[in-house]
């Protein structure tokens, strides 16, 4: 199923275990508030993914990317979801902005190779779990009028 923007970025998304209604919801607000001006192409699967809850990378060319594939694991919780989505929408960002980028396969961020690092100390993953939480409170009161505490908006992957 597709959906397309207002500010013409393209949201497609199938697999089993999730709601439609909820993927379109929050990748919609993430993309129109964060990335506005932005043509997006962003394919969301939804599937069994061997020990990790998702993943975001680019689909064609590294060089100032804007089409985007995000796998996540289904069947998640409603809370864990939209956690999820949103930690792989700001690596998304990190991408389109610019400071995290794939070189000969190696992560860069802000142009300064990571991949050497554990993945609890690189710095697109540290920025993308503090970002998680502010951005699914955020959410929750801006479309649903729900005010949740802040250690309520995280969980331990």
């Amino acid at each position: 199923m597709d959906t397309t923007l207002g500010n013409k970025s393209r949201i497609g998304h199938s697999g089993y275990g999730y709601s439609k209604r909820r993927c379109e919801s929050v990748t919609t607000w993430f993309i129109d508030k964060f990335l506005p001006n932005h043509h997006l192409t962003i394919e969301i699967t939804h599937h069994g993914i061997d020990g990790d809850w998702g993943y975001c990378d680019w689909v064609g060319s590294s060089y100032k990317p804007r089409t985007f594939e995000i796998e996540l694991r289904p069947n998640m919780t409603a809370r864990q979801y939209i956690i999820t989505l949103l930690h792989e929408l700001v690596h998304l960002r990190q991408f389109v902005k610019g400071t995290l980028k794939t070189k000969s396969g190696r992560f860069h961020w802000n142009n300064e190779n990571i991949s050497h690092l554990d993945y609890e100390s690189q710095p697109h993953e540290i920025e993308a779990l503090e970002q998680e939480a502010i951005l699914t409170q955020m959410y929750l009161k801006e479309k649903h009028d729900v005010t949740v505490p802040l250690e309520a908006c995280t969980f331990n992957l």
